[in-house]
Formats: C-alpha cells, sequence, structure tokens
C-alpha cells in the first residue's frame, strides 16, 4: 500500500513537471546580422544594421545587444539639513553592462522580460516595477556597494542617465515576423548603434520565449572599431604619448593665436 501511495505521488510530481521540463528544452534559433563590424571615422554619427533569423513559428523572439561589464562609481546627492543639495553617499555599480539595448515584437507579455529570474516575492515585484520590464533581468547580475545603498533606487537613475546617452533602451514593437513555412517563421530587425557606443566587442543576442520560459538562444559578435584619423589619433595617444602631447601643446597654441588674430579688430577681450 505504502509503495502504491509513493508511486501517485511521484507520478504527480512528474506530471507537474512535466511542463517544465518540456519548456526547458531548447528550440532552434538561427541569427545573422548583416555586418559583423562598424567603423568609426571622423564624420562618424552612428549607423545602422539588420539583424534577422529564424525560430519556431508557437515562440517570441527578444533580441538584446550588450556591450562588456564593467564597474560604475557614483554619487548619490540629497538634501543636507534640507536646504542644500550636496553629494551625500558614494555608491559603486558592479558588473553592469556598458551598453544594453533590448528588442521587441508587438505584443509581449511583462512576464518574457523575467525569464529564469526566481522573482516570487510581491515585495521584489514592487520593487522592480520602477524599472521597465526591459530592465530587470539586469538586477540579478549586478552588486551595488555599499550594501545599505537602495538598489533599485541607485540602478534606476543610472538607468536614466544611460538612456540620455542613448546606450540604454527598451524599443518595443521593432522585430517584424515574416510568415510561417514548415513549423518555423522569420524575424528581422533594425538596431540602432548609437554613437557614443565606444570601440569595443559586443554581442548581439536572440532569445526565443514562451510562457516566461527562455526555450533556446544565438550569439552573434559585433565589433566596432576606429579607422583613419580618430584611429590615428588613438595610436598616438596610447603608442606615443609624447608626440601626442607636443603635437596637443601645439594645435592649442596655433588655435589661440588664430582665434586672437580674428577677433583683434573687435577690440579684443576686455
Amino acid at each position: 500500500m505504502k509503495n502504491k501511495i509513493a508511486f501517485i505521488l511521484f507520478l504527480s510530481c512528474m506530471l507537474g513537471l512535466l511542463p517544465l521540463i518540456l519548456c526547458a528544452q531548447d528550440v532552434p534559433v538561427q541569427l545573422k546580422l548583416s555586418k559583423s563590424s562598424i567603423n568609426i571615422s571622423t564624420f562618424y554619427n552612428g549607423t545602422t544594421l539588420k539583424a534577422e533569423g529564424t525560430i519556431p513559428a508557437d515562440v517570441n523572439v527578444l533580441l538584446e545587444v550588450r556591450g562588456p561589464k564593467k564597474n560604475v562609481a557614483l554619487k548619490v546627492k540629497g538634501k543636507v539639513a534640507g536646504l542644500l543639495w550636496m553629494n551625500k553617499t558614494d555608491v559603486e555599480l558592479e558588473n553592469v553592462p556598458a551598453v544594453f539595448m533590448v528588442y521587441t515584437p508587438d505584443k509581449v507579455e511583462k512576464d518574457l522580460f523575467l525569464t529564469e529570474l526566481g522573482i516570487g516575492s510581491d515585495n521584489l515585484m514592487k520593487d522592480l516595477s520602477i524599472l521597465h520590464a526591459g530592465y530587470q533581468k539586469l538586477v540579478r547580475d549586478i552588486v551595488i556597494k555599499p550594501e545599505s545603498a537602495d538598489k533599485m533606487f541607485v540602478f534606476s537613475e543610472y538607468v536614466k542617465l544611460m538612456e540620455k546617452a542613448g546606450v540604454y533602451a527598451v524599443n518595443n514593437g521593432t522585430v517584424q515576423y515574416g510568415p510561417v513555412k514548415d513549423g518555423n517563421k522569420t524575424f528581422s530587425v533594425v538596431l540602432s548603434i548609437p554613437p557614443k557606443m565606444n570601440a569595443g566587442e559586443y554581442e548581439v543576442t536572440a532569445i526565443a520565449v514562451k510562457d516566461g520560459h527562455t526555450l533556446g538562444q544565438a550569439t552573434e559578435p559585433l565589433t566596432l572599431q576606429l579607422s583613419g584619423f580618430p584611429k590615428l589619433i588613438a595610436k598616438l595617444a596610447f603608442e606615443h604619448s609624447l608626440l601626442f602631447g607636443i603635437m596637443a601643446v601645439v594645435i592649442a597654441v596655433a588655435a589661440g593665436l588664430i582665434i586672437g588674430t580674428l577677433f583683434k579688430g573687435g577690440g579684443g577681450a576686455h
């Protein structure tokens, strides 16, 4: 009798876990970028590139553009004595991506952004609501010191700064789907590469999601590299610092002389 009860309990657990097991299975995701490298030349002011691929017909896809992780030091301001705004606390964010941009299709439920986070606390969900859903998955990875700092407030303020710089963004309704064929569908999206994305190595990832679970993903590298005059200046600055310093002084003096000559007729500065 006990064996039968144990078997029934085991079978019930397995049936309950079956949807999770099925969701955990990888599905094929294909991703291709129109170009894998971008040159930053003298008059570079950002650009775009196309990402496209295929996924199973019954899932959605999110695309992420991520930059290398870094540590960021910030100062939190507040009112002192209820009158003056001053720097009150030094905080540091660790493991924060330099670039984080998300692209989604037209209809994506909020829980698709919370995949694999293990979020179950009502209080934590309330705290996370101050951020756009697309940023919430970053909260798992970052560390904010000191521990006494308000993590969600500090991170949300940092996100606002990065959004102003154009290197953080959640772009809803930008992924377009193609017709279904042989159980698969194509997707495409135009990725924006802002001018403040520095030279370096980045990753573009297509993530297949369904019912709040990640089913599979594909990643392609993206390289931003200096070219032309910016590359020459960078090479001088890092490999020939003395020559670079002399050139900077000469250019500054020449610019001063030119400005002085142009405005001399106006009586000069007083």
